[in-house]
């Protein structure tokens, strides 16, 4: 056996435990775009993901894109502070009562 059958051989097999370990991994998700996400997540790269899920690479990217748009939107939305307009008033305290002097 040649050098090379014999690492064609070794990365055959080693594919064939990289996608028992991805079906392993994402048997719990029941939704595509987590399985994705996840395997993303691990450092998959979307030409593997699409094999590993039956899909083409084409339809993993967008999924991808839509995934990362979606926690891009919501990473806005929760590190931007909210404005909020506070109002001072003065407050006398007279004969220990506070009293509010102002406008109404």
């Amino acid at each position: 056996m040649s050098q090379n059958d014999l690492l064609s051989e070794i990365s055959g097999k080693l594919d064939k435990i990289l996608k028992l370990l991805a079906i392993d991994v994402v048997k719990e998700c029941s939704i595509e775009q987590e399985k994705i996400e996840l395997l993303d997540s691990l450092g998959f790269r979307p030409i593997e993901i699409a094999k590993f899920l039956g899909k083409s690479p084409d339809n993993v990217s967008v999924q991808l894109g839509n995934i990362r748009k979606k926690k891009e939107k919501t990473s806005k939305t929760t590190t931007e502070p909210e404005t909020v307009k506070i109002t001072t008033q003065e407050i006398k305290v007279e004969e220990g009562k506070p009293k509010n002097d102002s406008p109404k």
